[in-house]
């Protein structure tokens, strides 16, 4: 074969025998992977807010026990929540908050019964690292005061279905201008977070009451 013909080939062909020598390799391939980064918005006012009102125990939930609803914060269920809301206060002291944003209702019984009960939607923050921020002042606050009574755990049972923390106790209000002793269980799941109260002449009724209208509060808490 004569060097023009050779050549002609050469040109042609990007992967051939050149004349009299060894095949010739093809270029490496490139591959371009592209990375895709979703950003999810945060949640809200509005959207807590909604969560809240669905977590809140209705006004009528505890008529078949007498209780009777004194007040409400918002006033009424069209009015927006409210932020910035303590989540507790343990021993009469500085209160615990969210830090972060969060939207709270809140809703208060009489009559037969003396209930509190506070929900709040967080953004983004958990709701068991607030469930323990209480457990733990609870526990510092009842080393550290030998003047308090504190019973720092009770024997109701968990919620089941729909509560991922839970923890209860009593406490004595040494303000003579509050009932005698109240007992609190708070409840969590995902940035959700409930705190419910209840208050009696001794640390016995109140107790008994709490066990009493916890699983009431709970069931409403699930389904939000």
């Amino acid at each position: 074969m004569n060097k023009r013909v050779c050549a002609a080939v050469l040109a042609v062909a990007v992967l051939t025998a050149a004349c009299g020598g060894e095949p010739v390799a093809a270029p490496p391939t490139t591959t371009t992977t592209t990375t895709t980064t979703t950003t999810t918005a945060p949640p809200t006012t509005a959207e807590l807010d909604a969560r809240a009102k669905a977590a809140i125990a209705p006004p009528a939930a505890f008529d078949a026990l007498g209780g009777v609803v004194k007040t409400s914060a918002p006033a009424n269920d069209s009015e927006p929540g409210e932020e910035g809301q303590a989540v507790a206060t343990v021993c009469q002291g500085s209160p615990i908050f969210v830090d972060g944003v969060s939207v709270a209702r809140t809703r208060v019984w009489t009559g037969r019964l003396n209930l509190f009960q506070r929900v709040h939607a967080t953004a983004d923050r958990p709701a068991a690292t607030l469930v323990e921020s209480v457990r733990a002042r609870v526990k510092l606050c009842s080393g550290s005061n030998t003047e308090r009574r504190i019973k720092l755990s009770l024997p109701i049972a968990v919620p089941q279905g729909g509560v991922d923390e839970f923890y209860a106790y009593c406490q004595a209000n040494l303000d003579p201008d509050l009932v005698p002793w109240s007992c609190q269980a708070v409840m969590g799941r995902g940035t959700l977070i409930t705190v419910v109260v209840a208050s009696s002449s001794t640390q016995e009724a109140a107790e008994a009451q709490l066990a009493s209208v916890t699983p009431i509060f709970a069931e409403t808490f699930a389904k939000a």
